[in-house]
């Protein structure tokens, strides 16, 4: 399917300022999503076929990677006798090939046949899996072992994401592909919900052996899932050069302003937003003293916030102007985490977390439509690679930074660098307020900051996100660059 424009839109130009910088956003004010009719179905990617089918596996599937991802975080902090760092280590770990990796994963993609791509992504995965349990019981786990698993597996993750990505338009008519990545998203925050919940309570009960092959079993949920799927449509595969081939994602976003920027402004989201999950178990076991059934209870409230959104999105019947909802989905992120981050309660800090992952759900689904809905088929995946990076890779990046930042602004007498934010979190009173948490304020301290510097940056670039809408039903052509 090719994304197009129609001839009679009329382009209007807003301008608005990046982290300094003029920029200018092509944006179509008349663009909309066309209004449901009340009889039409409230889920109504769920009638096709194939689309269930692979939901469904995600569903299971992602649910033992969540699982996973608890029993790896816990796991290499214990053993490394609770160093923060190394949940640093464990986020970079998976960045480096999230961030690297994805643009080749978009581009193979786009060329081969994405189905068999999935069956070689999801049986790596699934082995991987099984290899962490087995070291477990042996007792020869060592947190290297963590890390490199982790790398492997995100190196898997950058060719799968997209191919998934890129697939989603080729199960679904085009008017309801906002339906269809809504319901994608609540497959991954959906299992975010019971997952972690499932891992803290069964963490000290039968040990992270057995959530790693949890995990490995997960799997074959959508192994069975792309076995039984039948009518899949074959798009047509256009020759293209090496250059087009591995830079087409980067020349085209390069190109359409709207998409490059959408993709700069998920990228800082990730960067100074959602990496805080990474200081959870600080939070869980050293802040309010609730164990690994509490770093549970943290990760599934988001979870359970990213599901109302995931479906929210999904039953919502019209949206005149997405980029008012994404500033505005945005800027209630960025107040609900810094509301949690100096919480001293912890059960007021889960329901701060539920609210964190509505609006972060609403936010990056606005993004992902528009992103969809404008980028012709034959470079779906590669741009939509691009994006994995900004949704997956680079939240893990920043884990590094926050938990660096969180180490260094947790020590007694702040050296060097550190002594600059400490200054800005002292005129705010955040010292103040974290100031009895000793050498674990750094955490809350980390995600304040991050939290100030993404607030400023919807601030200053709202105008030009205002007005951006995009339709789902209008006929359209190809943008020319």
């Amino acid at each position: 399917m090719v994304s197009m424009r129609s001839n009679s839109i009329e382009e209007g130009t807003s301008y608005g300022t990046l982290l300094g910088v003029s920029c200018v956003l092509l944006v179509d004010e008349e663009y909309r999503v066309a209004t449901i009719s009340p009889g039409r179905a409230r889920y109504p990617a769920l009638r096709h076929r194939n689309f269930t089918l692979i939901w469904s596996g995600l569903l299971v599937s992602n649910m033992g990677t969540w699982m996973q991802n608890v029993a790896q975080s816990w796991s290499i902090y214990k053993l490394t006798g609770n160093d923060p760092l190394y949940l640093g280590w464990l986020g970079l770990s998976f960045a480096i090939p999230m961030v690297i990796v994805p643009p080749i994963g978009g581009m193979i993609a786009d060329r081969v046949d994405r189905i068999k791509l999935l069956y070689i992504t999801q049986t790596g995965s699934l082995l991987l899996a099984t290899t962490l349990a087995l070291l477990t019981w042996s007792g020869a786990l060592r947190p290297w072992h963590i890390l490199f698993t982790t790398f492997a597996g995100a190196l898997l993750l950058a060719f799968d994401n997209p191919t998934r990505q890129s697939l989603i338009p080729e199960l679904v008519p085009r008017q309801d592909l906002l339906n269809a990545l809504s319901l994608n998203s609540a497959t991954y925050t959906g299992a975010a919900l019971v997952g972690p919940a499932l891992a803290g309570a069964l963490l000290d009960i039968v040990g992270a052996g057995w959530l790693f092959m949890l995990n490995a079993v997960s799997f074959l949920a959508v192994i069975g899932a792309l076995l039984v799927m039948r009518d899949l449509p074959r798009p047509v595969r256009r020759p293209t050069s090496l250059r087009d081939a591995l830079f087409g994602g980067f020349i085209y976003s390069w190109r359409h302003k709207l998409i490059l920027f959408l993709l700069l402004l998920s990228a800082l989201a990730a960067l100074f937003g959602r990496s805080y999950q990474q200081l959870l178990p600080v939070f869980a076991d050293d802040i309010w003293k609730v164990g690994s059934g509490g770093y549970g209870a943290l990760l599934s409230a988001g979870g359970a916030g990213a599901l109302v959104g995931a479906f929210a999105m999904s039953s919502v019947r019209e949206i005149h102007s997405q980029g008012r909802v994404l500033v505005a989905s945005g800027l209630l992120f960025c107040a609900a985490l810094a509301a949690f981050a100096l919480s001293p309660w912890f059960w007021p800090a889960v329901a701060l977390l539920v609210v964190v992952g509505v609006a972060s759900t609403v936010f990056t689904t606005m993004i992902a439509t528009v992103i969809q809905l404008r980028v012709p088929g034959e470079l779906r995946g590669r741009v939509m690679s691009l994006y994995a990076i900004t949704l997956i890779g680079l939240p893990s990046l920043g884990s590094l930074g926050v938990a660096a930042l969180a180490r260094s602004l947790g020590e007694g007498v702040p050296r060097g660098w550190a002594r600059l934010p400490l200054m800005l979190l002292d005129a705010l009173d955040v010292d103040a307020a974290t100031g009895r948490l000793g050498t674990f304020a750094g955490a809350p301290r980390a995600i304040i900051l991050g939290v100030l510097a993404l607030a400023l940056v919807l601030a200053a670039t709202a105008p030009a996100f205002l007005r951006v809408s995009v339709s789902a039903t209008a006929p359209v052509v190809q943008q020319q660059g």
